[in-house]
């Protein structure tokens, strides 16, 4: 049920086809790989309530792979080992899929970073003069849909239901009845990437689902990621791990004293074969981790959008004033760009990376820029708040590859 292995990719002509083929890196790093996600799971499985983890770390760009695998995709003693076969959702790191569909668009002549909702979507006056960019870089003000009690009880009551972009902004726009708090600066809130979307959708004349596939899957060959708005056909849900959600906390929208919170009745379920559609631009898309690495490679080396587009992609704001961000410090050690997270992680300084999480899956990328060392690993739960210790198991693998230091 555990399995590491070297690989070296190369595509050969139009179809992209990969081959793997042992390249001669050093024997034990694959084995160290190996322990450091046997070592995780067994530390964290009861307490994360994980079944299985995957990973895969690239050694440079392009450059050989260590692939990993470790636990089974589920809780039933029928259910097979975790493998490259498996797919996990990607949470908010598919966030980047959105902003990359933005700025093409935006490269293409079609639409601007600077363009408001009110000049695409006249239909939410109360964010009129919003800007595209503020909403990809979390400064909008606009409330998260994803916190409302209507979004858990449509979680709990109706799991099959194919929610439509519109209806998950009618969560969060303000009425007379629904006056949830307007803030300013930094505020994350998945209504932002929803917004975004339609107004992708007004300005292209496409669907956001077809705009994924032709502006981001297609193009970067992403072979084991997909993309839908709604519920995902049945030989996806297949792939997919077994999702469980194992969270009892009380959501941003409910007092601070509150005594249950409106997800408590989803603790303990299996999500994998629940309808995705509450995510969508946010966060809803399917892959495995060599395919989330792939993709984050092609991001950081520039090779999605164009030079301008790419200053645009990185340019951040301060999570803590929502300024703009020239560089990190100690005193203010985090920005989020388009969709896009960079921040000092303790003695390891400063480095790309991002964790999305979803109902029952969490997905986690760090690239470490200085030894160009990518990482990316996924699992099956979303713990309860304060148990979450995936980052732990990307710091195990990186001490187990990183290039030896220098005498």
């Amino acid at each position: 049920m555990a399995r590491a292995t070297v690989l070296q990719s190369a595509c050969i002509g139009i179809i992209g086809l990969i081959i793997a083929f042992d390249a001669g890196a050093e024997p034990s790093r694959p084995e160290k790989v190996q322990a450091a996600l046997d070592s995780w799971l067994a530390e964290r499985a009861s307490l994360e309530k994980v079944t299985g983890i995957a990973a895969y770390i690239s050694l440079g760009d392009p450059g050989p792979a260590i692939e990993a695998f470790a636990g089974t995709i589920g809780r039933s003693p029928s259910d097979g080992p975790v493998s490259q076969d498996t797919l996990f959702q990607m949470g908010s790191t598919s966030k980047s899929f959105t902003a990359a569909v933005i700025l093409k668009l935006e490269a293409a002549g079609t639409l601007s970073l600077d363009d408001t909702i009110g000049r695409w979507l006249s239909e939410y006056p109360a964010w009129q003069d919003v800007s595209i960019r503020r909403l990809l870089n979390m400064t909008s003000g606009i409330p998260n849909y994803s916190e409302t009690e209507a979004m858990s009880r449509l979680w709990v009551e109706e799991t099959q239901r194919d929610l439509s972009a519109e209806e998950l902004v009618r969560l969060a726009y303000p009425t007379s009845s629904n006056k949830l708090p307007v803030t300013t600066g930094y505020h994350y809130s998945n209504t932002n990437y929803i917004l975004a979307s339609m107004i992708a959708e007004k300005a292209s004349g496409k669907t956001f689902r077809d705009l994924v596939h032709e502006l981001v899957i297609g193009p970067v060959g992403l072979y084991s990621t997909f993309y839908e708005s709604g519920t995902y056909p049945a030989p996806v849900i297949r792939r997919l791990a077994h999702g469980h959600f194992e969270n009892p906390a009380c959501t941003d929208y409910q007092p601070k004293d509150c005594a249950a919170s409106w997800n408590l009745p989803l603790v303990g379920r299996d999500v994998r074969a629940m309808s995705t559609s509450w995510a969508q631009a946010a966060g809803g898309a399917v892959a495995n981790p060599r395919d989330v690495n792939r993709w984050m490679r092609a991001v950081f080396a520039g090779r999605v959008v164009p030079a301008k587009q790419q200053g645009e992609w990185l340019r951040m704001i301060s999570t803590r004033t929502g300024q703009p961000l020239t560089g990190l410090a100690t005193e203010d050690p985090r920005g989020f760009s388009l969709g896009l997270v960079q921040a000092i992680l303790g003695p390891m300084g400063a480095h790309w990376f991002y964790e999305g999480e979803t109902l029952g899956y969490r997905t986690l990328y760090v690239w470490f820029a200085q030894d160009d060392i990518l990482i990316t690993v996924q699992t099956n739960s979303q713990p309860a708040n304060g148990m979450d210790r995936l980052h732990d198991a990307v710091i195990a693998i990186y001490e187990a590859v990183k290039p030896p230091a220098s005498p």
